[in-house]
């Protein structure tokens, strides 16, 4: 279980390089400079680093890894991301969400995993999610939206995707009818909404290649570091796509849903 004050903490701190003093961190995050100190100390064990004084500390970077804190430090969400789990490895990120809506937990819990060895795809395609080349995780939705307009949240999925990938890179992304993210021919992204037998609650899946794409004969894929300058930080990406999609979930009309999903069509230059 993920200590709530390593959240803030880092929320505190990031993006690393402002110094902030131990009292205003301690006032901030509740308790005091000798607790703070505690905190810090699991952090670095954690692959986090910092630069310390007697007085002030700051954040100089953090693990090339995905992390709970990390994400959930980065997110202003009322509903997507309340909780994040990351698992080194599992077989889908999407059974471990179902598992989760089975046993009643609340809208918004969101699974990621750094390799995935049996991950999905649309029909019945298996997805290859390599360790720690990518983004994979599964949403768990308890939409009220009718059970037709369902599809409409691999929509959201693909658009807040897009939106937050295109921020890294200076190409064009665009959405390949009905689930797919593509960048200069290839794929990106991959979309997948499964829903539960009594209909009470939905799993969106989500898989982005980023450090690199698998070669697959006769299918063309693209990965996001390819055409970025820079590498790709992994949990703020992650939390710019939960943070996208909660924004057209919760507060975008669905007009505008169909229009930024047309736009962003193949043929469209965005």
């Amino acid at each position: 279980m993920i200590d709530h004050r390593e959240i803030e903490l880092l929320r505190a701190l990031l993006p690393p390089g402002d110094e902030v003093t131990l009292t205003a961190l301690a006032k901030q995050i509740g308790g005091d400079v000798s607790g703070l100190r505690t905190i810090i100390e699991s952090l670095e064990r954690d692959g986090y680093t910092f630069q310390k004084t007697r007085e002030a500390v700051r954040l100089v970077s953090e693990p090339d890894a995905l992390r709970p804190q990390s994400i959930r430090a980065r997110l202003a969400t009322r509903t997507i991301g309340r909780e994040v789990y990351v698992f080194r490895e599992t077989t889908s990120t999407n059974d471990l969400a179902r598992r989760a809506g089975v046993g009643g937990a609340e809208e918004g819990v969101v699974f990621f995993a750094e390799q995935q060895t049996a991950g999905r795809g649309t029909r019945g395609r298996k997805w290859i999610s390599a360790a720690g080349q990518g983004l994979w995780f599964s949403i768990l939705l308890r939409s009220s939206l009718p059970t037709d307009q369902w599809p409409l949240l691999v929509q959201m999925a693909a658009v807040g995707a897009a939106e937050a990938a295109k921020k890294w890179i200076n190409r064009p992304i665009t959405i390949k009818p009905p689930n797919d993210l593509v960048v200069s021919g290839g794929k990106l992204a991959g979309f997948l909404l499964e829903t539960s037998n009594a209909s009470d609650f939905q799993v969106l899946g989500i898989g982005i290649n980023i450090k690199s794409a698998p070669q697959i004969e006769g299918y063309p894929t693209s990965a996001l570091e390819r055409f970025s300058d820079s590498p790709i930080r992994l949990n703020q990406l992650a939390a710019e796509v939960l943070t996208n999609f909660e924004t057209w979930y919760l507060s975008r009309p669905l007009d505008a849903l169909a229009a930024a999903f047309a736009e962003r069509g193949i043929g469209n230059d965005r």
